[in-house]
């Protein structure tokens, strides 16, 4: 890591490929998130184009115009639940523990009511300590486990369902 700032930046065109290479470098971790490598490239690129065209509640952390890190919603389409969003993210393991989940968490909170967001919902594994901790400061709070969720390479794991309501 160098030592220029570190940006939490509203997505442009000129870092999608970028955060590619993030999504999947994180992904091939296989112990954060849903995939264990990213969809093909221009799938990514055209997702991360229809959030930034809605407005839609997504940061990366930036430095030296590398993307390093990520926060999300994704609001639910269906109307009789469009008060409701789904959250993701994920750091570089070299960028964690620098605080920068809080700020790129904060960044989507604000955000989320340009949006109609009054309910954030994860679903993050029981292993994943560090990332549970960042949400319960954010107050977000479990509604539900849900035994043996994911099996991968034999080894099953557990989720939690956590949420926040905000109501402006």
């Amino acid at each position: 890591m160098t030592s220029s700032p570190v940006e939490i930046k509203y997505p442009e065109e000129k870092y999608f490929g970028s955060f590619h290479r993030c999504l999947n470098e994180v992904a091939q971790e296989k112990i954060y998130l849903e995939m264990v490598e990213a969809p093909p490239e221009d799938k990514v690129k055209a997702f991360q184009r229809s959030l930034v065209e809605k407005n839609g509640p997504v940061y990366y952390a930036v430095q030296e115009d590398k993307v390093f890190g990520w926060c999300d919603i994704f609001p639910n389409e269906d109307p009789r639940q469009s008060h409701r969003g789904n959250l993701g993210m994920g750091i570089l393991k070299e960028f964690r523990g620098m605080g920068i989940g809080a700020k790129l968490m904060d960044a989507v909170i604000n955000h989320r009511n340009k949006c109609g967001l009054e309910k954030i919902e994860l679903t993050v594994y029981h292993s994943n300590l560090a990332a549970i901790a960042l949400y319960k400061k954010f107050g977000f709070e479990q509604e539900g486990l849900i035994k043996k969720y994911r099996k991968l390479d034999g080894l099953y794991v557990d989720a939690i369902l956590m949420s926040k309501f905000i109501s402006d």
